[in-house]
């Protein structure tokens, strides 16, 4: 069954401005609702869930500093996102509609284009954090079918999050009970799940639970905020040595996946943040606004890619497709290195015929991503960094040098090695960026030396 279209709301009493705005909305596959007074758009909010809206500030009975004001006190609406649309254009209303929850504000008269270009942004915006609530919901399905119980609790002890099997073996009828509690209220002895220490070795514990002393066997993983996460499971005598291994090997494949999926998130969420800044400017011209507006589009798509191969676990399709490295290096300096520091000592150069690669664009980003920042990580103001392209049909060499700290001998053979840093960062980088070239049919290469700087020498196969 095929899905409604998304909503724009309309908040505006002059139709001629509802008209002008259905313009832009159509071609980003919007249907528009108007409402034409502040209390018509309120009633309508009570039935209608838009993708985004748009709020005049001066309306005929109530102002839309009221009207935004009653739209962030609801819980279902606080993450709607609202473009202020008006003539009031003066500092302190610009600040009050902020202060008060608006996404973004646009004074009147404006341009059709810089206009559409922002509900392009905010739609995709909306529609990943759309999918993201979808996904989050199937997590939450997922966890309370597992047949292990799963126990969230923060740094003071109390339960975050209990799922029913959890809520079973602990002896209560519903996990919200438990929700705001300390374990040792309601099942003594579980206490022990909050001793992070042990990391994912399997564990034991007595929980005393309806009066009678219940064994568990756990593993716990704590959390960067405090706190932690506790697997946990009843012991029984028929139980092997198979099976804990088999959880522990599970839990640590999730671990390692839930960091990578945090590491490699940033890149994109920056370059669509520093976009959508340069987005917003009404010096801004038409050319460059559509590169963005694309650049967006594609970050966005491929954190949605990520959401997808962590959440459903799927391995990573062959890379078969054609990538011209050119515009790859190109949008990553020009869209993801937008708002960095150490843009200006970054130099590109790419030799002309250069023949595209065989793979898969958004993996090759996140290699070009990790050791460009890797290589502004290892520098100062007065270095350089510089990215080179060559190659022929023979293939293509991607280099990343720089005139940086240089890595240690005795630390050259373990740069690859997860979780391994000499700069206090996670030490995903690095071993991600190897894994998706060899997923490539590709080769990593480095040469460094103590205060002369390090090369990373990538070479791709071509189409």
């Amino acid at each position: 069954m095929k899905s409604p279209p998304p909503i724009l709301l309309v908040i505006e009493d002059e139709q001629a401005i509802v008209d002008l705005l259905a313009t832009p909305a159509a071609p980003l596959g919007l249907q528009v609702a108007a409402a034409q007074t502040g209390k018509e758009a309120l009633d309508l909010l009570r039935h209608l869930r838009p993708a985004l809206a748009t709020l005049d500030l001066v309306l005929p009975d109530i102002d839309g500093f009221a009207v935004l004001e009653q739209i962030r006190q609801r819980r279902d609406l606080d993450d709607l996102p609202v473009i202020v649309v008006t003539a009031i254009n003066d500092p302190t209303a610009v600040r009050g509609a902020y202060t008060l929850g608006a996404s973004d504000f646009v004074s009147k008269p404006f341009n059709v284009d810089l206009l559409e270009a922002k509900l392009r942004v905010f739609s995709r915006m909306r529609s990943l954090a759309d999918e993201l609530r979808q996904r989050e919901r199937f997590l939450e399905e997922v966890v309370d079918h597992l047949s292990s119980g799963l126990v969230v609790c923060d740094a003071a002890g109390r339960v975050l999050r209990l799922n029913a099997a959890g809520a079973a073996q602990l002896g209560i009828e519903s996990a919200d009970e438990a929700v705001g509690k300390r374990l040792a209220e309601f099942a003594p002895g579980a206490e022990a799940f909050l001793d992070a220490e042990g990391g994912d070795l399997q564990r034991r514990a007595t929980v005393r639970v309806a009066g009678q002393e219940r064994p568990l066997g756990f593993s716990t993983t704590p959390l960067d905020a405090g706190g932690v996460v506790a697997v946990f499971r009843e012991l029984s005598a028929v139980e092997t040595a198979r099976r804990e291994a088999a959880e522990r090997a599970r839990h640590q494949a999730l671990a390692r996946a839930a960091r990578a999926f945090a590491h490699e998130v940033r890149n994109p969420i920056a370059a669509v943040s520093a976009a959508s800044q340069m987005l917003a400017r009404d010096d801004l011209d038409a050319t460059r606004r559509r590169l963005l507006a694309l650049a967006v589009e594609s970050e966005v798509a491929r954190v949605a890619g990520m959401v997808a191969e962590y959440v459903e676990r799927q391995t990573p399709p062959p890379p078969t497709g054609a990538v011209d490295l050119r515009a790859l290096l190109e949008q990553v300096m020009e869209v993801n290195l937008l708002a960095s520091p150490a843009r200006a000592r970054v130099a590109l150069e790419v030799v002309a015929g250069l023949p595209r690669v065989r793979g898969d664009e958004a993996r090759l980003k996140q290699v070009v991503l990790n050791l460009v920042q890797n290589a502004i990580a290892a520098t100062v103001d007065g270095d350089r960094i510089e990215v080179r392209a060559a190659g022929d049909r023979a293939g293509v060499a991607l280099i990343v040098s720089d005139t940086g700290s240089g890595i240690a001998p005795s630390d050259l053979p373990r740069i690859f090695d997860e979780s391994f840093s000499t700069r206090g960062g996670d030490g995903l980088g690095l071993p991600i960026a190897r894994r998706i070239v060899e997923e490539h049919g590709g080769q990593v290469r480095v040469e460094s030396a103590p205060g002369k700087g390090t090369t990373f020498t990538v070479l791709l196969p071509v189409e």
